[in-house]
C-alpha cells in the first residue's frame, strides 16, 4: 500500500468521510482498496455530496513487461491481479484523472489520495 493509489478499504472510506464526501463501491485487488482512477472505468463516480461527485475521466496508456494496454484491465487480464504487487514498474504514458463535477460544471481534478479536498474547498 502506497496511501495514495491503495489503501486500506476502511481508511479509504474515512478519508472520503472526513472530507465531506459519501463514497460509493470501491474496488479491491490483493486486499487493498484501490483509489488511482485508470483502475476504473471512464465516467465512474467513485463518491458524492449534496452537490457534486467525483468521477473518473480521461485515458489510459500504461506499459508493463514489454506490452502496452489501453486499460488496467486488460493489463490485469493479461498479467493477473498479482502484477499490482509489481506497480512501482507499470509506466503510465497517459493517465485518468478523478474530476470533481459541481452541479454538473468542472471544479476541479486530482489523481492520488493525497489530494482529495475536502467538499468545503469547492461548496460542494
Amino acid at each position: 500500500m502506497d496511501l495514495r493509489n491503495f489503501i486500506s478499504k476502511d481508511a479509504l472510506k474515512l478519508m472520503f468521510s472526513l472530507n465531506g464526501w459519501t463514497e460509493t463501491e470501491i474496488r479491491e485487488i490483493a486486499n487493498m482498496a484501490v483509489f488511482k482512477p485508470d483502475f476504473y472505468e471512464y465516467g465512474y463516480i467513485i463518491a458524492k455530496s449534496k452537490k457534486a461527485v467525483i468521477k473518473a475521466m480521461g485515458n489510459t496508456k500504461v506499459s508493463y513487461k514489454g506490452d502496452e494496454f489501453d486499460s488496467v484491465q486488460d493489463l490485469l487480464e493479461k498479467h493477473g491481479p498479482h502484477s499490482v504487487l509489481d506497480f512501482k514498474d507499470w509506466a503510465f504514458s497517459e493517465e485518468r484523472e478523478w474530476v470533481i463535477l459541481k452541479n454538473g460544471e468542472w471544479a476541479t481534478s486530482f489523481t492520488t489520495l493525497d489530494k482529495l479536498p475536502h467538499t468545503k474547498k469547492y461548496r460542494c
